[in-house]
C-alpha cells in the first residue's frame, strides 16, 4: 500500500526542484547578454535575451563619417548580435534544460523565428557588403499592401407601420 505522506512530499520535492530550476533560467535570462563590434571596433552594440539593444557604444571617429552610413553599420551589427541570441540561449539553458529537451527546442525555435537571420559579410574592395550595395533586409514598407476589400452596400431595414397603436407621436410616454 502506498503512504499518502510519501506520495505528497515526493510531489513537494519536484515542485521545489522545478521552482529552482525556473528561479535558476530566470536569473540566467535577466543576466544574458550578447555583444558585437563592428570590424573597426567603433560601434559595439549589446543586446539581451530577447534580442532587445541594451547597450549601444559609438567611437569618437564616426564623427567623421556620414550619417547614413554610420547608421547602416550600426544596424548591420545590432542585426549580428541578434542572429546570435538564439545559440547564446541554447549554450547557456543546456546544463540546466538538456540540449535536445523539448522546452529548448521551442524556446531557440521561438527565438530564431522572431531575430533576423546573420547580415551579410563585409567585403574589402569588392563594394561593400556582400559584393553589392548594402541591404539590410526587407522592410515591411517596401511592398504598397494589398488593396482592402470592397465594402458591401449598407442594406436599408425595414421602417415599422406608421399606424401602431404604441406610437406616441415621436414623444415619451412618461411626461
Amino acid at each position: 500500500m502506498t503512504d499518502p505522506d510519501q506520495i505528497l512530499n515526493q510531489y513537494e520535492g519536484k515542485l521545489a526542484e522545478a521552482q529552482r530550476k525556473s528561479d535558476a533560467i530566470r536569473e540566467s535570462l535577466a543576466n544574458l547578454r550578447v555583444m558585437e563590434r563592428s570590424a573597426d571596433g567603433q560601434i559595439v552594440v549589446t543586446v539581451n535575451d530577447a534580442g532587445n539593444l541594451v547597450d549601444l557604444k559609438l567611437g569618437n571617429s564616426l564623427q567623421r563619417r556620414e550619417g547614413d552610413s554610420v547608421a547602416q553599420e550600426v544596424l548591420r551589427v545590432l542585426q549580428a548580435a541578434q542572429s546570435r541570441v538564439a545559440a547564446t540561449v541554447q549554450e547557456a539553458m543546456s546544463p540546466m534544460l538538456g540540449s535536445d529537451s523539448e522546452a529548448m527546442h521551442f524556446i531557440v525555435d521561438k527565438l530564431r523565428s522572431a531575430q533576423p537571420p546573420p547580415p551579410p559579410q563585409y567585403v574589402p574592395g569588392g563594394g561593400g557588403y556582400g559584393g553589392g550595395q548594402p541591404r539590410l533586409g526587407a522592410i515591411e514598407d517596401d511592398t504598397p499592401p494589398p488593396p482592402p476589400p470592397p465594402v458591401p452596400p449598407r442594406s436599408q431595414r425595414p421602417r415599422p407601420p406608421q399606424d401602431d397603436d404604441d406610437d406616441f407621436s415621436n414623444k415619451g410616454f412618461l411626461r
